[in-house]
Formats: C-alpha cells, sequence, structure tokens
C-alpha cells in the first residue's frame, strides 16, 4: 500500500514539473516569434547586472552577475518604441552569516534565468548619430536553476531552531517561485550602432513558496549593445 502511495505521489510531482518546463517553453517561444516579426532592429546584448532579494526579518542577499542576449524593437510613433527580446542572467553569490561562538553558515549560490523585458522607450536625437532615450516597463523573469552550496560550522541539535541543513540545493524546487514580475526605469544613449544604458527593476511578486515571509527581488543594471 505505501509504494502504491509513493508511486502516485512520484507521478503528480514528476507531472507538476512537466507542467512548469512547459509553462516556461511556451513563454520562450512566444518571445522568439514576437522578436523575429516585423522588427525595425535587432540588437545584440551583453552587460552586468547586481540583483538583491530581500524580505523583511532576513538579511538580504546580494548577488553580481552577467547577462546575454537579443532584444528587438519596434517603431511605434512620435519617437516611441517598443523594446522586447531574451536575455539570458548567470548570478552568483557568496553569503556568509556569523553566529555565537565563532559559528557560521555560508551560502554560496549560482543562479540561471531568462529576462524578457516588455519596454516601452522614448529616443530624442542630438544629431543624425547620437541620440539619448529613457525607457520603462515590466521585465518578466524565469528562473532556470538556482543551486546553493550550504556550508555550517554550527554544533546546534537539528531540533534547535537556529539549526541549519548543509547540503546542496536547487532553491526552485524547495524555497523560490520561478516566475518573478518587476516594474522599472532607466535610461541611455545610442551612437551608430551602439549603445548603452542602465537601469533598475523593483520585484512585484513574492518569491517565497514556504509563505513564512515575502522575499522580493530588485535590482539595477548597465549593459552595451550592438545593432544589427
Amino acid at each position: 500500500m505505501m509504494k502504491k502511495i509513493y508511486l502516485c505521489v512520484s507521478k503528480i510531482i514528476k507531472l507538476e514539473r512537466m507542467k512548469s518546463a512547459l509553462k516556461i517553453r511556451l513563454l520562450l517561444i512566444l518571445v522568439f516569434v514576437i522578436c523575429t516579426v516585423q522588427a525595425q532592429t535587432y540588437r545584440l546584448e551583453v552587460g552586468y547586472n547586481n540583483p538583491v532579494r530581500v524580505g523583511s526579518g532576513v538579511s538580504s542577499t546580494y548577488f553580481n552577475g552577467v547577462k546575454l542576449g537579443l532584444t528587438a524593437e519596434y517603431n511605434l510613433k512620435n519617437n516611441f518604441s517598443l523594446l522586447t527580446g531574451a536575455l539570458y542572467n548567470l548570478v552568483y553569490s557568496n553569503k556568509i552569516q556569523n553566529y555565537p561562538d565563532y559559528a557560521s553558515v555560508t551560502y554560496e549560490t549560482y543562479g540561471h534565468s531568462i529576462n524578457i523585458p516588455i519596454h516601452v522607450k522614448y529616443s530624442y536625437p542630438l544629431s543624425k548619430t547620437l541620440e539619448v532615450f529613457a525607457f520603462g516597463g515590466p521585465t518578466v523573469n524565469i528562473g532556470l536553476f538556482q543551486n546553493s552550496k550550504i556550508t555550517s560550522t554550527l554544533t546546534y541539535d537539528p531540533t534547535d531552531p537556529l539549526y541549519v541543513l548543509p547540503g546542496k540545493f536547487d532553491l526552485y524546487n524547495s524555497q523560490l517561485n520561478r516566475i518573478n514580475l518587476q516594474i522599472g526605469l532607466g535610461g541611455g544613449v545610442q551612437w551608430k550602432k551602439y549603445q548603452i544604458k542602465g537601469g533598475y527593476d523593483v520585484g512585484l511578486i513574492n518569491l517565497n513558496k514556504t509563505k513564512s515571509t515575502a522575499l522580493f527581488q530588485n535590482g539595477w543594471y548597465v549593459s552595451l549593445s550592438y545593432n544589427f
């Protein structure tokens, strides 16, 4: 009987994982279709990003990372345009939390995700080859993997509330939601085919699956892109 229950639960878990993977694939396919239909400008973009995960009653987790991807721009009217695309993010964090008696817990985390911006952009030309611009709007962040290695020197009993379980975990499987919606603003400069821009995003969705406290991810970034 227990074996049948175990097999049933395993099938349900596998089904839920397949549903999540299917949703991610459908979103990526949608972005690919948008980016390849009648866009006026395509860009290769590379940059640096600095996300931070914050929550009430917990210490903030800061990440450093890079992003790389393609964007597409659709001209509207009166110097306005719509900017979208798909950008792969790789971020890293090495967080140390200290405890009494010189004990500590180290959280070493690598995060992989895809950003899908849906931004409205306004450009102001200064000359034939130079313009400044501002943009704003939502960004959908899709988490792929967030592998965390936890190393602990604590000597607490496992039943103690302060005990931290060491090991390796994918945080999306246990603690974090994969989908994050952010809203942001930014600006930059375009010179000929080169563009440099920066911005800041604020997370709108609680990422914490456990509901013990709300977690949000914000962050700033800067990037360089090339029209092709």
